[in-house]
């Protein structure tokens, strides 16, 4: 087991500033008030875990894509890569953001839902053609610019990189689901 220790007690007063602030900024979404263990444990070096939380603060709260858009590339890439503790902290907020338990169960079982739109669905394609460590096609790109902009497939490209990073982080250093999360099917 490589656990890494819990660094909040050790943090300095301008490091447990950003760490508050870092769960204050994540509190809605998360629903609950402290910061996810991912994070806890990358503040063994605070400047990876600012920088991190900076990029996802970006990309979840201010970037170009839709709620529902995000949402639905982070649960692709979750289940995409078997990061179980991506698609159990991104439950709630896949629903915040209008997607149905239907849904939901789709994408966890692999499959796309069957009544997403074109723009959608090229999204989804896109995810896939990152996660198969290859270009993503001509026409998926098209159609993700058309409905998205660039700013757009560079997000979901963004998204599958800033959460390759947490679900790698969970991985090498078995860091553990808080309790009360629903627990991944995989």
């Amino acid at each position: 087991m490589a656990e890494l220790p819990d660094p909040t007690d050790t943090l300095d007063a301008a490091d447990k500033a950003v760490f508050n602030e870092m769960a204050a900024v994540r509190a809605h979404a998360e629903g609950r008030a402290y910061l996810g263990q991912v994070y806890v444990r990358m503040f063994n070096n605070a400047g990876v875990a600012m920088r991190v939380g900076a990029l996802g603060e970006h990309l979840r709260f201010h970037g170009v894509l839709p709620d529902k858009i995000r949402e639905l590339v982070i649960l692709r890439f979750g289940v995409r890569q078997q990061f179980g503790y991506v698609w159990s902290h991104h439950q709630r907020a896949a629903k915040l953001a209008g997607i149905s338990q239907q849904e939901i169960d789709q994408l966890t079982a692999g499959d796309l839902p069957s009544d997403l739109s074109d723009s959608s669905r090229a999204v989804l394609e896109a995810v896939d053609a990152v996660v198969a460590k290859r270009s993503i096609p001509a026409d998926v790109q098209a159609r993700v610019v058309r409905a998205h902009g660039n700013a757009g497939a560079v997000e979901i490209v963004g998204l599958c990189g800033l959460y390759t990073i947490m679900g790698d982080m969970v991985r090498a250093f078995d860091i553990p689901l808080e309790p009360g999360l629903p627990k991944a099917p995989f």
